[in-house]
């Protein structure tokens, strides 16, 4: 089974490479980009697509790590919590047996 993930993950790959290669091919015109206040450089349509591919997967993955740190200080505080609470559990039952 780890064969067949392993061939099917390579093919693809290449199917992606194979795509990218042949998009890049086709998309060959030269354009400025104009973002309001920056004019950038004349460069291949293929090249701005996947910059703003690029770009937006970068995004995306930053906005993720910034939720994930917010959810993992959540976590900490909650475990805080918890054995603060079983501490004051344990003490009420060791209090209650002596009694």
């Amino acid at each position: 089974m780890g064969l067949l993930k392993k061939l099917l993950f390579v093919l693809f790959i290449l199917a992606l490479v194979f795509f990218g290669a042949a998009f890049s091919v086709e998309n060959d015109a030269r354009v400025p980009l104009d973002l309001l206040f920056v004019k950038l450089p004349e460069l291949r349509v293929s090249i701005w697509i996947v910059a703003a591919f690029v770009a937006g997967g970068g995004a995306g993955l930053l906005i993720c790590m910034i939720r994930l740190l917010q959810i993992k200080a959540q976590h900490q505080g909650v475990c805080r919590k918890l054995a603060k609470l079983e501490k004051e559990v344990a003490q009420l039952r060791s209090g209650s047996a002596t009694s």
